[in-house]
């Protein structure tokens, strides 16, 4: 699919209220098994990861709900924070990072010996080459988006904290921006990386608007 522009948020009901809603997107920190391909392998954080996440997000505590990963480098820390802060947690399966098949587990070395022509065109095109027995990209925008959209509905005009993978983050943050698929890559989003984003919602609609990523 070439040139597709993502769905747009404005299909979020909004009751004709003009309010807004605060979401943070924070990505897990460092994770034991060092730099693979990591989709739906369940890696713990590193003593060094978890401290990352603590330094990402400092002194904020003003979160009505944590929604979590169901994966453990994202839904441990989450159960800490939302215990020592008597926040409210929500795990969240539809928020599990895109999951890689046959290439979990396997470092980009490994496959630069066993299958470079088919890495380098995933890394030219990750929205139209899927890994062997790999979840496609489509269906994991698909899943993330209608996660996304639910969390909208639900928690309407509330501070949300969202704990997650890289990829869920990117397709979050490409729906907001109105990007399209092929500039996934476009996004860099480190380990701990935390981003701001609110929705307003009125009688026109929703509008996403970006005010934070580092």
């Amino acid at each position: 699919m070439s040139g597709t522009k993502p769905d747009t948020l404005i299909d979020v009901d909004s009751d004709n209220v003009s309010n807004s809603t605060c979401i943070e997107l924070l990505r897990h920190g460092e994770l034991e098994g060092g730099d693979i391909f990591r989709g739906s392998t369940d890696d713990a954080l590193t003593d060094n990861g978890w401290q990352q996440m603590v330094s990402a997000l400092g002194d904020k505590n003003e979160w009505d709900i944590i929604i979590t990963s169901s994966l453990s480098s994202c839904r441990e820390f989450a159960e800490v924070i939302a215990q020592d802060e008597e926040i409210d947690l929500e795990v969240n399966k539809h928020l599990t990072e895109i999951d890689f098949g046959d290439w979990e587990d396997q470092t980009l070395d490994d496959f630069m010996k066993e299958d470079s022509e088919l890495l380098n065109s995933w890394w030219q095109s990750p929205t139209q080459v899927t890994p062997p027995n790999g979840e496609d990209f489509h269906d994991f925008r698909s899943r993330v988006l209608k996660a996304f959209k639910e969390i909208l509905r639900e928690y309407k005009g509330k501070n949300i904290l969202i704990i997650t993978h890289s990829g869920v983050i990117r397709i979050i943050l490409m729906n907001i921006l109105g990007m399209q698929d092929e500039s996934l890559f476009r996004l860099n989003v480190d380990y701990a990386s935390f981003s701001k984003v609110r929705i307003d919602h009125n009688e026109f609609g929703e509008q996403g608007i970006l005010l934070e990523h580092r």
